[in-house]
């Protein structure tokens, strides 16, 4: 698909295209999520390089390219760039975004903190500062909007008792535990812990998504309990992806060493690998070269997709952005590659994505997608 969009490019900026190819790629500039009728002057300059480097490479002649036609072009060759496929051909009929998407607005820095006693602390309207304290143990919030832990004094006696954090869908948070782990989590997520970790382990249960980066204590080992398993660590950075409506729980391991294991064994991760846990299935598959950054772009403020199918996509869409999503009739099988700011609204996602033979219908937050 990408070939042959250059390919198009290719001609278009040597003024070899029929009036139907023309048409094609002017109307591909038309459905770019560019504000203005094409880029300023700069960007231009800054991009003819560029194209040329990329579309005109090895062409047998050079023939005069007006202005607007590299324009055009450069506009177009700017969106590959950003990571976006554009699909050849005019029979296609791409996403119609309904004024109603623009009103729905993406995740931010959204949770409540349950404490031991039942006390339940809105963490949206909670001022910066003190919101709780347990036993000689503060909890905060602090400016830059996450949860803290502050050991104050050692208890005497030993402490039972667990927390909870939770974001819902549409929300995010940071969570600092008191031994200086720090968590991130991702929407719809619960992360449970004991509000002072016992002497000989450290284990908190996840249902969700989160990010760890674990206080190294080689006295006491970290353990994440999932509904299918347990990742046990002393010191690392790791993500698990452990949501009930995905098709497999992943744990993703940066740094360090991490030990995976549920009912039917075990696997030990490096690293860049990634285990998977299939549903319906107990058997630990471990993937040797997983993409990283694609694992890791919900908390770098991204979403990446790399031949993902439109179910996948609408399943992060629907957390972020706190809408259901419904399907009618047949949904097309194509397949997605791109990367988009999770900064943007519902409108901004669905023209970039440029989700052809995809209509979406919009009333409240229910999302209704169908095939064209």
């Amino acid at each position: 698909m990408e070939q042959n969009a250059k390919k198009l490019l290719n001609k278009y900026l040597a003024g070899n295209c029929t009036p139907e190819e023309n048409a094609a790629v002017e109307d591909w500039y038309h459905q770019l999520p560019f504000e203005k009728d094409s880029p300023d002057h700069p960007a231009i300059e800054n991009s003819k390089e560029e194209v040329w480097r990329r579309l005109s490479k090895g062409a047998k002649s050079v023939k005069l390219i007006t202005f607007k036609r590299i324009a055009i072009a450069a506009s177009i060759i700017l969106c590959f760039g950003l990571g976006f496929y554009l699909i050849a051909g005019r029979n296609t009929q791409p996403l119609t975004a309904k004024t109603e998407l623009k009103d729905i607005l993406p995740g931010g820095h959204k949770a409540t903190l349950t404490l031991a006693d039942g006390t339940i602390v809105n963490l949206d309207d909670a001022k910066n500062g003190q919101v709780a304290s347990q036993n000689g143990i503060l909890i905060r919030k602090a400016k830059n909007g996450q949860l803290e832990y502050v050991v104050k004094e050692i208890p005497n006696a030993p402490v039972t008792g667990s927390n909870s954090i939770s974001t819902p869908r549409g929300g995010q948070y940071q969570v600092s535990l008191p031994d200086g782990t720090k968590v991130w989590l991702n929407a719809a997520t619960t992360l449970k812990y004991p509000y002072a970790f016992a002497k000989n382990e450290r284990v908190v249960e996840l249902n969700g998504e989160a990010y760890f980066e674990v206080a190294k204590d080689h006295t006491r080992p970290f353990r994440v309990k999932t509904d299918a398993q347990t990742v046990e660590v002393l010191g690392t950075h790791f993500n698990i992806n452990a949501y009930h409506d995905e098709a497999a729980e992943k744990t993703t391991l940066l740094e360090g060493a991490v030990k995976v294991s549920n009912a039917s064994g075990s696997v030990k991760l490096q690293p860049g690998e990634q285990s998977r846990l299939n549903n319906g299935t107990a058997k630990l598959i471990v993937d040797q070269q997983v993409d990283i950054d694609k694992e890791m772009a919900w908390k770098n403020n991204i979403f990446s997709f790399d031949n993902d199918d439109l179910q996948t996509i609408m399943r992060q869409i629907s957390r972020w952005y706190d809408v259901d999503v419904v399907y009618e009739g047949k949904i097309p099988s194509e397949k997605y590659v791109g990367e988009i700011p999770r900064n943007s609204n519902l409108a901004e996602v669905f023209k970039i994505l440029e989700l052809n033979h995809v209509h979406i219908d919009v009333k409240g937050k229910v999302l209704t997608v169908s095939g064209n």
